[in-house]
């Protein structure tokens, strides 16, 4: 063998040995390194779409099935719940056999918790009077009434409700988070939660501390759209949840309202209702306790307390329900204590002063200024007391009486310094219903008496300092009750 076929022998094997080598090196280092699978890559549609044309590149379904499955475990099932209630408990098992319930586990199991909450606590009053909460404006006999109602009941009426109201929309994917704030939406009402939100007349608010104390509700993808509908539900609410959670509210309260009427025998909303004026709310705050567990109020004439309760709950007169006359107003002797010029001089700074977002006088550009009756009959207190005729100035809230007052009032004003619009409210009357119309928002109706604003002074001026919310009103008319009688 030659020199040089030796030598290229030599080199083929160091060249082997040389890869050997290297293998069994990067062999090592394989084996000592875990594998870790790369992370998956987002598919656009794009990308995606070439896989239908020819020659396209191929993707694997398992590059697209974490798009769709849910990697997240569901919470786990409470399948042993022991409840107090039989309605509760039937309430339990009726949840656990709907269907729209079926791939929301999540919304099933926190309404779960919250009907256990309600099993708990929930024999309180539905009704709270704590000082600035929007109940804190209703009568007296509306709490009277609906006191009887206890908070589990009512909370089991309104997700009752939720439900009817969502199936007959064929919304059934809503259901289950609007049945979340149907259940939870006055849970701020428990006696556990006597916080500051509580105490500053906010249930809705304070409803938010239970709801947070709750395993699993942190988690719901649509929370902070339940806890805004929550907050609301005595207000404007937005959406779908919203809107239904209030419209559901109320219509539970009409459903305990006629309950509760019926199981005092009388007849609701047909006799006895209340004269031609509307009653008003009663504007302060109780301050005696409801009843806790036991209810046995006594309502002196339940068909009026039923009606003045639905004005309450729905904020004006229902719709179909017409509001009865009995003996019209009579004209009484205020002369001992009624000073028109001072009247007029006391109603001037209620004009376009807002209390919060609340007003109860309005100037318009067309020389009007529309007062609520309530203004008339607070400087009517006032006077009647600095001239010391206490039996006005002391007079019960209710009292009837004080429609005579208001209508005397009236008519010595539209007589003697002639500041009543008169053409927009008839001469029995001392106020009528008028419809406010807004640039953006829902039209208001309200109970107003429209007067000169040539009384109070210049009219560019009032205009002036209108506040912008005010600013939104553009037009005043006179609302046709039924379509039948002119108030």
């Amino acid at each position: 063998m030659g020199v040089d076929a030796w030598l290229a022998d030599w080199l083929v094997d160091v060249f082997l040995c040389l890869v050997l080598l290297l293998a069994a090196v990067v062999g090592g280092l394989l084996r000592g390194k875990r594998y870790e699978p790369p992370a998956p890559e987002a598919v656009t549609l794009q990308k995606l779409s070439w896989g239908w044309i020819r020659g396209g590149p191929t993707i694997h379904i398992s590059e697209l099935v974490h798009f769709w499955r849910n990697d997240q475990p569901h919470e786990k099932e409470v399948n042993s719940i022991a409840l107090n209630h039989p309605r509760a408990a039937a309430f339990l098992v009726q949840m656990r056999k709907w269907a729209f319930f079926k791939k929301n586990i999540q919304q099933r199991v926190v309404c779960e918790q919250i009907l256990q909450l309600l099993d708990r606590e929930g024999d309180c009053p539905s009704v709270v009077s704590v000082r600035g909460d929007v109940e804190g404006a209703w009568d007296e006999n509306t709490y009277r009434i609906l006191a009887q109602t206890t908070l589990l009941d009512h909370s089991l009426n309104v997700a009752e409700q939720v439900v009817r109201l969502l199936s007959e929309d064929q919304a059934w994917h809503v259901i289950p988070d609007t049945m979340v704030a149907a259940l939870g939406h006055d849970l701020g009402k428990l006696k556990s939660q006597t916080g500051s939100l509580y105490t500053t007349g906010e249930h809705p608010l304070a409803a938010s501390k239970p709801l947070a104390g709750i395993s699993g509700f942190k988690k719901l993808p649509r929370k902070e759209e339940i806890l805004r509908a929550i907050r609301l539900h005595h207000k404007m609410p937005e959406g779908l949840l919203g809107k239904t959670l209030k419209k559901a509210d109320q219509l539970a309260r009409q459903k305990e309202l006629e309950e509760t009427v019926q199981s005092n025998t009388v007849e609701p909303m047909q006799v006895n209702a209340p004269a031609s004026d509307p009653p008003r709310k009663t504007m302060t705050e109780s301050t005696g306790p409801l009843p806790e567990t036991s209810f046995s109020p006594v309502i002196a004439d339940p068909s009026k307390a039923a009606w003045q309760a639905q004005i309450d709950i729905y904020g004006e007169k229902p719709s179909g329900q017409k509001q009865l006359a009995t003996e019209p107003p009579q004209l009484l002797d205020i002369a001992s204590w009624f000073d028109a010029a001072g009247f007029l001089n006391e109603l001037k700074p209620y004009i376009n002063k807002m209390f919060g977002r609340l007003f109860l006088a309005f100037s318009m550009p067309d020389g009007l200024v529309y007062f609520q009756v309530k203004v008339l009959e607070d400087v009517a207190r006032k006077q009647a007391e600095r001239a010391g005729c206490m039996e006005i100035a002391t007079m019960d809230q209710k009292d009837l009486t004080m429609r005579h007052v208001l209508f005397t009032i009236v008519h010595r004003l539209r007589a003697e310094q002639d500041v009543i619009a008169g053409g927009l409210i008839k001469e029995t009357y001392f106020g009528g219903y008028f419809l406010v119309a807004r640039k953006f928002g829902k039209d208001l109706k309200g109970y107003y008496t429209p007067f000169h604003a040539e009384a109070f002074g210049s009219i560019a001026e009032m205009e002036h300092a209108k506040p912008d919310m005010l600013r939104d009103i553009v037009k005043v008319t006179p609302f046709l009750d039924s379509g039948e009688q002119e108030i």
